[in-house]
This record gives structure tokens, C-alpha cells and sequence, in this order.
């Protein structure tokens, strides 16, 4: 970089104008993606630290321990974002005795920031589901729960010569154009820039009424746009005061939403496809749900529907939806027996389900954030262990 003719002003603003504090990271993320579904059993957010530290360096992991804070210590990354919750019931005293309280006094006493990440990633139409659903090669995927997605309806009337402008200037902060319709409209609105003895006739008169052609335009945009919508038409429109209604619609979101549905490029028999699941995602071991109804081992499967969560929600809405099984984690034994002769449930386990959310987060961030070190982390922090006779 050239630094010569330049004053040490103008050098320390270029350094510190690279400098990116953990809250700017958290809105990106919290803008970019639904951080809480109603299927998330915990909220996301900033659990330690400070939001205005500056960011030395981001550690992604899945759980919080005494390792993996040592491991964010040693790669000087200030930074951690995790997937499953640390506090997940409220701390009355926090003391070395528990393992929460080891992890929040050893994070403060290093100034570490803690965010949980409560998502799988699944409403942008590439995650932890969408990555298991890849590894066994499932087709023609669609949600288990398709989004619903709440947007404004914003209907207003303009003078024909200023439809254009009016159009491109909501366009630009987020609103789409539905249709326009040209009427006749008797006005009663001051003009921006016209005088108000244009419109009354004397100072004891009453507002003269024009009958000018209007043309009806409505848009729609997401709810978080609705402010800059608002400001934008208020500033563009030609009329002082400005006639608009706004109305909340629900629409469906087809192609995201919670989990994924697919079929397997052929059908196969529930013994080979036990057989099959193991090996495509390198399960040392998972549970099942055997049936006294029917022969599991000769069940045809074709139809999958995985959840990389808790999916003990979402039973229901599979049941529904017919599949031959259903792949997740979380669920409760009473449901192995209300599932049992209706479809075959597969449990892989908490920590095998998330096991894509550290490269997709990374991935995320990388769009943005180049200047900052980003990194998955190392350390094993599942507390689970098999032993295989």
C-alpha cells in the first residue's frame, strides 16, 4: 500500500478503518438469515462479552468447552459463534463447580465473545438438511415446512408524468411493482412546488377539486423495508400529502423452509438402507425405530424426509407428508412407538446432525467479512462415545 505524503492521521484512519467490531458481525448475520424459526428450541444471540470489541479473529464450533476456549485463546480469535446453546438454564451463581460456569468465567477472564448460532441454515435452501440430503443422493427435494413469509401490500395513486420516477425510486429500496391501473381521480392534494393559490380561488373559497388521470400502483416488499418504502414514496411522490394503504399479506416460500424432503435415485429394501445411511454418512452408530407391525427389514424405502435438528417438532408434519422415513434427532422414545408401523425413524444423533453447520457458516461469513480471520474449529467437543464389541 502507498503510505508516502501521507500524515500519521491519515495512516492510523486507514488501519482503524479496517477494524470490525463484534456487532457488525452479528447484524450481518441476524439480517442475512432467519436466526429464529419456530422450531428452534433455544434463541440465538451474544450469551458473553462485549458487542463493541473489535473482532481479532472468529472461531466456529458446534459446542462450547474449557478445549475449545483454549483453542480460541491460542489462534487469538476474540470471537466464537456455536451452535448448541451454553446456558441452557438460567445460571443463579456462576462458579468453577459447573461446567457453564468453567466456560463463562474462563471467557471473561479472557475478554472472549460468545455468540450461539441457533440455526441449521435450512431457510436459505443450503443447510445441515440440504448437505445430509446431498450425501445419500436424494432427488427432486423440497421443504418438510415451506417458509411463510409476512410481506407489506403498499397501494398509492400518482399523476401519470410521474408514475416513472415514482416506480424506480421504490424499486431501488426493495419494493416490487404488481400492477398499475390508470384512472380518473378527482385531486384535492397541494403539488410539491406549486403554489397554494393554484388550488384555492380565494382565501375563503374551498379547496378547489381537479380531476386529473391517476394511475394506481401497487407494490410489495418484505417487512423490514417497510420504513425506507414509507420514506422513499413520501420523498418522490409529487403530491404534499400522499394517499397510500398498507396491508400485511402471508405468502409461501416453495423452495425453503425447515428440513428437506427427496427420493432416493432407487427404492431399497430398510435393511440396505440402514446399511446405506451408515456408510453415506459415517455413523459409528444411531438409533431406529423397529416395528412389531410390519417385516422392517423388507420395507421398501424411496421417500426420505430429514430434519438436522431437533426434530421432535416436525414428527407430525412428516407423518403428513407420507414419507417412508424420517431422519433426525431429538426424538423422544414415546415417539418411536407412535411412529412404529407408519414409517421408519431414524435417530443419528445430535452432534452427527450438525456436523456441515461449521463449513456453512464459515461460508457465509467469507462473503463478507475478508478482512478477518475465520476459522472452524479443531477441537472434538462431542461428549458422546460408542464402544463396538
Amino acid at each position: 500500500m502507498e503510505l508516502i505524503g501521507k500524515s500519521i492521521m491519515e495512516i492510523e484512519d486507514m488501519a482503524y478503518s479496517n477494524l470490525i467490531p463484534i456487532s457488525e458481525v452479528v447484524h450481518y448475520l441476524e439480517q442475512t438469515i432467519r436466526l429464529c424459526s419456530h422450531h428452534d428450541l433455544y434463541q440465538s444471540g451474544l450469551v458473553v462479552g462485549n458487542m463493541q470489541n473489535i473482532v481479532t479473529g472468529i472461531l466456529i464450533c458446534l459446542d462450547i468447552t474449557e478445549e475449545l476456549l483454549d483453542e480460541a485463546i491460542e489462534k487469538n480469535c476474540n470471537f466464537i459463534i456455536a451452535n448448541q446453546p451454553l446456558l441452557i438454564d438460567p445460571l443463579h451463581k456462576i462458579t468453577p463447580e459447573t461446567y457453564a460456569g468453567k466456560c463463562v468465567i474462563k471467557a471473561i477472564r479472557h475478554d472472549l465473545a460468545i455468540y450461539i448460532f441457533g440455526t441449521n441454515l435450512d431457510y436459505l435452501g443450503s443447510g445441515a438438511s440440504h448437505r445430509i440430503a446431498k450425501f445419500l443422493e436424494l432427488q427432486d427435494t423440497w421443504p418438510i415446512i415451506c417458509e411463510k413469509q409476512i410481506l407489506y401490500k403498499l397501494t398509492t395513486f400518482v399523476p401519470f408524468q410521474a408514475k416513472k420516477d415514482l416506480i424506480a425510486t421504490l424499486s431501488g429500496e426493495g419494493a416490487l411493482l404488481n400492477n398499475e391501473n390508470v384512472m380518473d381521480h378527482l385531486s384535492d392534494a397541494l403539488v410539491k412546488g406549486g403554489s397554494e393559490s393554484e388550488l384555492f380561488t380565494n382565501w375563503n373559497t374551498r379547496l378547489s377539486l381537479e380531476k386529473v388521470e391517476e394511475i394506481q400502483l401497487t407494490f410489495t416488499f418484505p417487512v423490514v423495508y417497510k420504513e425506507k418504502v414509507i420514506q422513499a414514496l413520501l420523498r418522490a411522490h409529487p403530491y404534499r400529502k400522499v394517499s397510500y394503504y398498507l396491508e400485511p399479506i402471508e405468502t409461501i416460500v416453495e423452495n425453503r423452509g425447515s428440513g428437506v424432503i427427496g427420493t432416493l435415485p432407487v427404492e431399497l429394501p430398510a435393511k440396505y438402507f440402514l446399511k446405506y445411511v451408515r456408510t453415506k454418512l459415517n455413523l459409528v452408530n444411531f438409533q431406529f425405530a423397529n416395528t412389531h407391525h410390519t417385516n422392517i427389514s423388507e420395507k421398501p424405502i424411496k421417500v426420505i424426509a430429514i430434519y438436522a435438528g431437533n426434530g421432535s417438532q416436525l414428527l407430525n408434519n412428516a407423518l403428513d407428508k407420507q414419507v417412508d422415513v424420517f431422519i433426525t434427532t431429538g426424538l423422544r422414545y414415546e415417539q418411536f412407538l407412535e411412529a412404529s408401523g407408519r414409517l421408519l425413524m431414524i435417530d443419528i444423533g445430535y452432534y452427527a446432525v450438525r456436523l456441515g453447520i461449521k463449513k456453512l457458516i464459515l461460508a457465509l461469513l467469507s462473503k463478507e467479512f475478508n478482512n478477518i480471520v475465520i476459522l472452524r474449529c479443531k477441537t472434538i467437543t462431542n461428549p458422546i462415545h460408542y464402544i463396538n464389541d
